[in-house]
């Protein structure tokens, strides 16, 4: 019997996993767990209650209320979220004033029925904080006004006929719901804001690709001859007030935020767009660019066919692409990972782990996946004539990774001593600012045309 229960305990507790969507999704399911179960459990209660002092038509209502339970229930693992919660929303506002309207049978415990709106409220305002407007505002503020009416006109409908009850001091009974009522939900949305500089930079961050505030910069990689074999595809924020923001400022902020995979998107798309222009006029049918693939982006269950749309429209052979990930990608879900590898590497796409040495599991990510090339980190690079260690973990990162089929590149290299050092030691492939800092489009370009010549 206690195994029993901890095992369903285990189940409960590891519910938000369960669920579908990245993180702030993932609460809002849950929270829609929690309102379906209140809503079913206080349904059930109601219905008997009232069907057993023969209130048939009340008892319906709430059972009406049960359904939309069961509802919010299903809703929290379907997708397309988004649409339920308007269907959810505006159908436990109707039947809340429904409830008000109708059942009054006790008159003693009528004003209670109007904390459901209170929730309702309240709920909506912090819930519904990262959806649109109208969900995240004003549909709060028409709750707030339903209350408002409600609480002081005592509207029902008996006998066929509405019927007011106002209150005899009503200014008196207004102000002291109305002023209480409203600065809860003053507090509610003023507890929903983030003021940290890391908040801020989400914010802004959300904004930045409507705003057209992103761009892409290209890194040339080069072989062992300094001859250009293709570029990284490099993010850059260019904020109008405080400039260029470094990508290590709001990278980890947009990972954690969830905002990476439309980050991830947009430049996926943007790198597909500037390749098929550069192609036509110049045809770089032999050079490959690398893309950034942050874990959430992988695992999201639109990449693989979003990146397929995008190589389709764009009219880019898969073999042009070289997707980076790093090494903590393997921490997250790896039969879904493999999967997602496996489709792309068949269709000629390559895999590279970037800042390799320095993350998870390196040995295990490069022998259990489809990983065609190794960036060596270059905080190790940096270190080869300063520490010994550095200097032989390249080297032997180096050698098992030729062994093994694989290409290694080196990046931050920033002189011709440490050109001449690694290519010495094996390596073949090589970015850093010797070469050249990451560059915009047109000269980018410039390092194109002089490549043909």
């Amino acid at each position: 019997m206690i195994s029993y229960f901890s095992s369903r305990y285990s189940m409960l507790k590891d519910l938000p996993f369960i669920l579908q969507g990245d993180n702030p999704e993932k609460k809002l399911r849950l929270t829609l767990l929690i309102a379906g179960f209140s809503s079913i459990l206080a349904g059930f209660y109601m219905v008997a209650t009232n069907f057993i002092k023969g209130e048939n038509g009340v008892s319906a209502l709430y059972c009406l209320s049960t359904a939309m339970g069961f509802y919010i229930v299903i809703a929290a693992f379907r997708d397309k979220l988004n649409k339920h919660l308007y269907i959810i929303v505006h159908a436990l506002l109707l039947i809340i004033m429904l409830l008000f309207l109708l059942d009054n049978d006790h008159r003693v415990e009528k004003h209670s029925e109007y904390n459901y709106l209170v929730a309702l409220t309240v709920g909506s305002a912090l819930v519904l904080r990262q959806q649109t407007p109208y969900l995240s505002k004003i549909f709060p503020l028409i709750c707030l006004v339903v209350y408002l009416f409600f609480i002081s006109t005592g509207l029902t409908w008996q006998h066929s006929a509405f019927k007011l009850n106002i209150p005899h001091e009503s200014g008196f009974y207004i102000v002291n719901c109305a002023v209480p009522m409203i600065a809860l939900l003053l507090t509610a949305f003023t507890l929903r804001g983030n003021y940290s500089e890391t908040d801020l930079i989400k914010r802004e961050l959300s904004q930045a690709i409507e705003k057209n505030q992103l761009e892409l910069y290209y890194q040339p990689q080069v072989d062992s001859n300094k001859k250009l074999i293709g570029f990284e595809a490099l993010l850059r924020w260019k904020h109008p007030v405080k400039g260029f923001i470094s990508p290590e400022v709001f990278i980890p902020v947009a990972e954690k935020s969830g905002l990476i995979i439309d980050i991830g998107k947009w430049v996926m798309e943007h790198t597909l767009q500037q390749i098929a222009e550069w192609d036509r006029g110049q045809h770089l049918s032999d050079l490959v660019f690398s893309v950034n693939i942050s874990p959430l982006q992988l695992i999201h269950r639109d990449f693989t066919q979003d990146t397929l749309l995008s190589l389709s429209h764009y009219k880019i052979r898969p073999e042009r692409l070289k997707f980076e990930i790093t090494e903590t990608t393997f921490v997250y879900d790896q039969k879904r990972i493999g999967d997602v590898i496996s489709h792309f590497s068949q269709l000629g796409v390559k895999w590279a782990i970037d800042d390799f040495g320095v993350g998870y599991s390196s040995l295990k990510s490069i022998s259990d996946f489809a990983i065609d090339d190794i960036k060596i980190d270059k905080s190790l690079i940096m270190q080869i004539f300063k520490n010994e260690s550095s200097a032989i973990v390249v080297q032997k990162t180096i050698e098992l990774s030729r062994e093994m089929g694989l290409n290694v590149l080196a990046e931050g290299i920033e002189s011709e001593e440490y050109f001449t050092y690694l290519r010495d030691k094996g390596c073949h492939l090589f970015q850093g600012y010797h070469f050249a800092r990451p560059l915009p489009p047109a000269d980018a370009q410039v390092w194109i045309k002089k490549a043909k010549i």
